[in-house]
């Protein structure tokens, strides 16, 4: 190899691993999710209405509502509608904040708060992301409903769902 090339190549090796590369997140930092929604699914079965359990203020909810806020597929379908902007189309159901700021858990404000315990409700609320509107209705997670009204991440579960019960 001639001289001039081979240095070339290693210049052009050593300039590459220096440029910073910002990786694209695809994944949801779960230090700003609640440990618990306040309610745990499959509680309070009714024995009436077969299928439904106890939510917030004893409403009936489906009793596979809600996941854990560390279920898989809780937090795919989250990442996705943060990275998507929207939960189905443009037309529908847009996230109100991106995947980015979502993930900043350096931003404790009352706006963004408020703002990621909305895009959480909206992905329980169209949970299986084939059917607008077919999910875990809202007092399923009365921990997110605080947090949406007050801005502030709950940390305890005193007078919250079924929790503790």
């Amino acid at each position: 190899m001639h001289p001039v090339s081979l240095f070339a190549l290693l210049t052009a090796s050593a300039s590459a691993s220096i440029t910073p590369v910002t990786p694209r997140q695809s994944a949801v930092n779960q230090n700003v999710i609640p440990k618990s929604f306040g309610v745990t699914a499959g509680q309070g079965k009714d024995q009436v209405q077969v299928g439904s359990c106890s939510g917030a203020n004893n409403k009936l909810i489906p009793c596979y509502c809600p996941p854990a806020p560390d279920s898989p597929e809780f937090l795919s379908k989250l990442a996705k509608a943060l990275t998507d902007g929207f939960i189905f189309s443009k037309e529908q159901v847009a996230i109100p904040i991106t995947l980015e700021k979502f993930n900043d858990d350096s931003d404790t404000s009352v706006d963004t708060t408020k703002l990621r315990a909305t895009a959480m409700i909206q992905v329980m609320q169209n949970f299986n992301l084939t059917t607008q509107g077919v999910g875990c209705p809202g007092v399923s997670v009365p921990v997110l409903g605080q947090m949406q009204q007050t801005g502030i991440l709950a940390r305890s579960l005193s007078g919250f769902g079924n929790e503790g019960k």
